[in-house]
């Protein structure tokens, strides 16, 4: 029922910017670090169509998420983000950062289906981004932040 909805109503959020509560929904799968899980969800420097994209980000969930943003850059310039100046994230944090230059990047909505027939609705843009930077664990690149979340595109 409440999936049903969220297909249903996952083009508004888009357009409202209303996300981030939905994203809680959507667990870290327990292999990855939370950077990790970062790049998996939202790096993709050579853009595909969002229906193979979204498969490699479902396969690890077992569902379809429906909604998902990719930014087209790479993992050291969008970790280069990090360094910007600190600024409120949308759940009252600190750590997040907005881009310094708009970035190529694509949203991509569910259409419909069940995993793993997942079907997307690819919307391609240009805009601002705003990541929450958390410091490195173990396995990770070793920057002083590293992204873990996108919070908003603007």
């Amino acid at each position: 029922m409440v999936l049903d909805l969220l297909r249903r109503f996952t083009p508004l959020l888009l357009l409202l910017g209303l996300w981030g509560p939905v994203y809680q929904s959507y667990a870290l799968p327990k292999k990855f670090t939370k950077a990790k899980w970062f790049e998996i969800e939202h790096i993709q420097p050579n853009p595909l169509q969002c229906n193979k994209a979204m498969s490699n980000v479902n396969k690890y969930t077992k569902t379809c998420k429906p909604l998902n943003t990719f930014l087209h850059d790479s993992l050291e310039k969008v970790t280069a983000t990090c360094k910007e100046k600190k600024t409120k994230c949308k759940n009252g944090q600190h750590n997040c950062h907005q881009s310094a230059n708009p970035v190529s990047l694509t949203n991509c909505s569910l259409a419909g289906g069940k995993y793993p027939n997942c079907s997307y609705k690819d919307f391609p843009q240009t805009k601002f981004y705003i990541i929450a930077c958390d410091p490195p664990k173990k396995t990770d690149p070793q920057y002083p932040l590293v992204p873990v979340h996108l919070d908003k595109v603007l």
